[in-house]
């Protein structure tokens, strides 16, 4: 049985016990129905916001949380969160110009508060900091990137360089389910291959928020210098589930190996499953 499945298992516990997240029912004898309308006592309200109800259930519910990327985006982070940094060095080794033999730490902190001054500008797939690189990863399925999401991407190295220095390699990878190159070129309106320090104006007016656009034009300089350096790559899931399934192939039969080779094998199995994914499952 794979890891993931306690990750299903937990989902399913909170789907079906949402008091553990703060949600409390209200029992129909407190229902006034009159018609087609049901009233309900104020103080059972939420007072600043919205109310829920529960909209699908049995396999329609699993159909539908199974294709969100921010579950996968949970497996995902707990996956690489565990890995040691330099096997995540080999794992996208091949597809960044960084190559590899880095020692990577996945950034865990919150980047509004640290990097733009309480504003949740951003918020990357995978995040990895080494002494001489940078690597950030976006993951795609059903969504599409934009230069706004580039731009954003571009301020962020630059705010983590203005903190910790510059480093040698700047790289920004994607993950689409078909078609990297193309998709990327269709839906940011340029090649991933010329992206430079040409592109700033049209950054600057692709970004939509006006804080974050204020944040790129008081950065331009920085920005502009990420610019000059930044690779951007894009591969599909098969490239990042071949990848990840070699690398667990290559290890031991130790304990801590078999360890290795189950956490990676989980999240592989997990790529595979993702009915957007376009990878079929061995």
């Amino acid at each position: 049985m794979s890891w993931t499945n306690k990750y299903w298992q937990i989902v399913n516990g909170l789907y079906w016990v949402p008091s553990y997240l703060g949600l409390t029912s209200i029992p129909k004898k407190y229902w006034k129905v009159d018609g087609d309308t049901v009233s309900i006592p104020k103080e059972m309200t939420n007072p600043v916001g919205p109310l829920y109800r529960r909209t699908r259930s049995g396999e329609e519910y699993w159909q539908f949380v199974r294709r969100q990327e921010e579950t996968f985006n949970h497996i995902f982070d707990l996956t690489f969160s565990i890995l040691p940094g330099d096997v995540v060095s080999d794992l996208f080794g091949q597809f960044v110009s960084a190559g590899f033999g880095h020692n990577y730490d996945a950034y865990d902190g919150d980047l509004g508060q640290e990097y733009f001054h309480g504003n949740q500008v951003t918020v990357p797939d995978g995040f990895f900091l080494a002494r001489d690189s940078i690597l950030a990863v976006e993951l795609k399925f059903n969504a599409k990137t934009s230069l706004d999401q580039l731009a954003k991407y571009m301020l962020l190295f630059a705010k983590e360089e203005q903190r910790n220095g510059e480093r040698k390699h700047l790289d920004l990878l994607y993950v689409f389910n078909s078609r990297p190159l193309e998709k990327f070129a269709a839906q940011t309106g340029i090649e991933a291959k010329d992206v430079g320090s040409d592109l700033m104006d049209k950054l600057i007016e692709a970004v939509k928020a006006d804080g974050a656009r204020k944040l790129l034009q008081e950065n331009q300089q920085a920005v502009q210098r990420v610019l000059e350096r930044v690779n951007i790559h894009c591969i599909s899931w098969n490239d990042l589930r071949d990848a990840v399934m070699m690398f667990s192939s290559m290890l031991q039969q130790d304990q801590g190996d078999r360890t290795l080779a189950a956490l990676l094998n989980g999240f592989a199995a997990e790529i595979a499953a993702h009915p957007l994914s376009n990878v079929k499952a061995d």
